[in-house]
Formats: structure tokens, C-alpha cells, sequence
């Protein structure tokens, strides 16, 4: 039976390559996922055939105006403040794929980056759960989307679940029917998506752009849709190496993987420069874009403490394996890792009461790390991120939404080290500290200043 499954997948990890490389090169030297053709694939039956490839159509139409989501139904947050429709679509092969594998991929998105879902299911053979962010008007343009997406894409159409978030204070309203009927070219997902956009009413965009963005709740209903006993939760637009999954199936079934219940395996994640032909398929291919400088590891110039405890040179010294497998252990955890891992479902929720920019993916970490749980880098899994990131991109409303995150710190961190006894990063000292030089500062409190009088 062992050996079954292993001629299995390893047929699998070859078809997957092969399917990657044919659809890669049809890339061009712009990022725009519009100008790549990527092939859908077909999964094996439950006689263990080989994949084929799926041919799709190449200009389908728009479908009519999708049925108003029932306000009634969905789940409200702790807070009542957005209610998510769960499993409003759910892949063909969604529940045979959670069956058989052992990992699931759970991303979150607003509506403006759905397309890049395309790419990132060119990797991905394994369930996926994708909860979608969109209120008012981009609900039902979601629904039309997502029609879309999975005519053309059969992989898409076979293992996503997706998930419909909004806003209680913006529920769904109705959509513009200007598209209905007009073609809409397969090989085009970024294209067809700025034309739904454009039908977005100025009184939409007025505070769309700057509304707080619920990072953390997406991301627990993501989690929540997996049905598998590991998760692994990248953003939208974090795209990993083809193959991966399947490699991670045959490491997750080894006894190491099975005997350690808080171990988390750390997937670095690099950008990749926007003029590459392409996201590179393996760590040697990232290594020689790193060298040539069109690779670099994830926020190296925005924020690099996001990945610093997982030591990424120590990482780029050790040469590719032929088997997955782990490299070493993070030694040290430093305040505000926010490293994507694949573990066991169990590992704690995403707090919800971050919302907007800031606090977010590395509070979960935080947590992780007083509970006691483990992190270790894998040796040759990595996950790729388009374009080299700065702040000029950033808009100020970020800013204001990541003190606003940053105040509400204070909070989470006590209530972490009562829920497990234990403050291993001595959090509550150091809060105490910056709370007291606060007070002084207010009362207008000299730093060398001491009291001398008796009373």
C-alpha cells in the first residue's frame, strides 16, 4: 500500500511539473496575470489515473446578474461587525481532495485581487478555502467573478471552496447588468476584472479605499474552511512552488511530522522583481535570482524583522535536496516574526479584533510562540511574491490604521499570558515599562528625575 501511494505521487509531482513548465512558458516579461495563459489540470480518480489537461473555453460570456445572497443567513463575528457566508461555492472534487491529502490551502482576498487566484491554483493541486472580502456593489461583481473564474479554469472549478465576507453596515446591493452578454477572454483574468470594477459607483469608492481590510477574520475563515488535518495560510498573492504540496504530503506522513503536535514548518517567502519572466521553480532557480538581485526575501526593505528569526541567509547557504524535508530549528523568536508555516488545524485563531494594517498575521505568531509551539524551516519549500515592495505604495490611511492596531496590543498580550500562564518573551514587563515612561512623559516627568522627599 506504501508503495502504491509513493508511485502515486511521485507520478503526480511529475505530471504537476510538467503541466507548470508548459503553462510558464507562455509567460511574458509583465507581471500582468492577464498575459499568462496558465493550463488547468484535471485530478486523478479514485482508479489513481494519470491528469489531463482540460481544455476550456476561450471566450465565455458574462453570465446574468447573480441571485441577491440572503442577508438572513451567514455567520456574524464575535464583534457583529461582518457576517460571512460560508461554502457559498464549493469545488467539484472539494471533498473527495480533503479526503485523500493531509494539507489545505487557505488565502483571503478583496474582490481588486481575485485574479490572482489563477496563478496561484497553477501550484496548488490540493483543496483549497479562499474566503473573498466584498462589500456592497463588489458582492454580487464577486459572484459574477467567480462565475467567471471557474468556467475557464477547471482547477479552479474542482478544488476552491469560496467564502463571501461584508460588512454588517455595507450589505450586498445590486450590481450594474452593463456587462451581461459581452465576451470575456480566458486567457484575460486581470482584464475582466478591471472591467467589473469599473462599474463600481463613485459613492462606493468614496470610502472603499480606506475601509479597515479584515485581515484576521478572512484569514479564520479560510482556516475554518479547511477540511484537512494541516493548514497552510499565504496571502492571495504568495504563490508557491509547483510540486509543493505534494511534496508536503509525503513529509507530513513521516513519523518526525506525526510525533510532534506543536511544530510548525516554516515555508520562507521571497519577491520576486516585476520585470522576471517568471516566479522561479525551485531553490535553485531563486538562489541565482537572489544572486542576480531579482529575487529578495519578503519585506527585506520594508520591514525586515517580518522574517528575521527564520535567518533567510542561513537558509539560501544550504544547497536544494531532492527530498523535502526540515533544515533547522528557529533558535530565537524575535517580536513580530511572521513567518507562513504549515501545521496542524489546531494552531491558534487569527485575533479579529485587529483590523485594518498592522498587528495581524504576527499576533497569531505571538501566540503561537507562548503556547509553546515549535518553528522549524523546511529545506527547499518557498513561496513567491510579485514585485519588490516600498512605501511609497503605501497610502497614509495605512499609518493611522496601524497605531490604531498597535494600541490595542496592550490588551491581546495580557490576555495570552493568562490564557497559558506563561509570558516566555517577558511581554508584560516591557509593556509595564513603556506604560510607566508613557505616564511620566505626561505628567512631565524628567528621565533622570527622582523623588527624594519623604513624606
Amino acid at each position: 500500500m506504501q508503495l502504491a501511494v509513493g508511485v502515486t505521487l511521485a507520478n503526480l509531482l511529475l505530471s504537476t511539473t510538467l503541466v507548470y513548465l508548459s503553462s510558464s512558458s507562455t509567460s511574458s516579461n509583465s507581471h500582468g496575470n492577464q498575459e499568462r495563459l496558465l493550463l488547468s489540470v484535471e485530478y486523478p480518480g479514485s482508479s489513481g489515473e494519470e491528469r489531463e489537461l482540460t481544455p476550456v473555453p476561450l471566450s465565455p460570456s458574462l453570465s446574468p446578474a447573480p441571485s441577491p445572497l440572503d442577508v438572513s443567513e451567514g455567520v456574524l463575528d464575535k464583534y457583529r461587525m461582518f457576517k460571512s457566508h460560508m461554502f457559498h461555492i464549493k469545488g467539484e472534487a472539494w471533498a473527495e481532495l480533503s479526503q485523500k491529502r493531509q494539507v489545505c490551502l487557505g488565502a483571503q482576498t478583496s474582490l481588486d485581487r481575485l485574479d490572482q487566484l489563477v496563478e496561484l491554483a497553477s501550484t496548488w493541486t490540493g483543496p483549497m478555502s479562499i474566503s473573498v472580502f466584498a462589500p456592497a456593489q463588489e458582492l454580487p461583481l464577486a459572484q459574477r467573478y467567480l462565475d467567471y473564474l471557474r468556467r475557464c479554469h477547471r482547477s479552479i472549478s474542482k478544488q476552491v471552496a469560496f467564502h463571501l465576507v461584508y460588512p454588517v453596515e455595507h450589505p450586498p446591493e445590486p450590481s450594474s447588468d452593463d456587462l451581461v452578454g459581452q465576451s470575456m477572454d480566458c486567457s484575460s483574468p486581470h482584464s475582466v476584472l478591471e472591467a467589473l470594477l469599473a462599474t463600481r459607483s463613485e459613492s462606493l469608492l468614496e470610502w472603499r479605499g480606506s475601509y479597515p481590510y479584515p485581515q484576521n477574520l478572512l484569514r479564520n475563515a479560510a482556516k475554518s474552511g479547511c477540511q484537512t488535518n494541516y493548514t497552510y495560510i499565504p496571502d492571495i498573492d504568495m504563490v508557491p512552488t509547483p510540486t509543493m504540496d505534494l511534496q508536503l504530503e509525503q513529509f507530513l506522513a513521516t513519523p518526525e511530522v506525526r510525533e510532534c503536535g506543536m511544530c510548525a514548518y516554516v515555508v520562507p517567502t521571497y519577491e520576486i522583481a516585476h520585470d522576471s519572466p517568471r516566479l522561479p521553480h525551485n531553490k535553485t532557480e531563486l538562489l541565482a535570482m537572489v544572486g542576480k538581485k531579482q529575487a529578495r526575501q519578503f519585506h527585506q526593505a520594508l520591514y525586515s524583522i517580518n522574517q528575521k528569526s527564520s535567518d533567510l541567509k542561513k537558509w539560501e547557504a544550504l544547497k536544494q535536496t531532492p527530498k523535502l524535508g526540515t533544515a533547522y530549528k528557529v533558535e530565537k523568536y524575535i517580536f513580530k516574526y511572521e513567518p507562513l508555516y504549515v501545521a496542524r488545524a489546531e494552531t491558534p485563531q487569527f485575533d479579529e479584533r485587529f483590523i485594518g494594517f498592522g498587528m495581524t498575521r504576527n499576533t497569531q505568531v505571538y501566540e503561537m510562540y507562548v503556547a509553546g509551539f515549535k518553528f522549524h524551516l523546511l529545506n527547499n519549500a518557498f513561496t513567491s511574491h510579485w514585485g519588490f515592495q516600498s512605501l511609497k505604495s503605501r497610502p497614509a490611511w495605512r499609518a493611522k490604521q496601524q497605531e490604531e492596531n498597535n494600541a490595542r496590543f496592550d490588551e491581546f498580550a495580557r490576555e495570552v499570558s493568562a490564557r497559558y500562564s506563561r509570558d516566555p518573551y517577558n511581554m508584560l514587563d516591557q509593556l509595564k515599562k513603556m506604560n510607566l515612561k508613557h505616564v511620566k512623559v505626561a505628567y512631565g516627568v524628567k528621565k533622570n528625575e527622582t523623588s527624594s522627599k519623604k513624606s
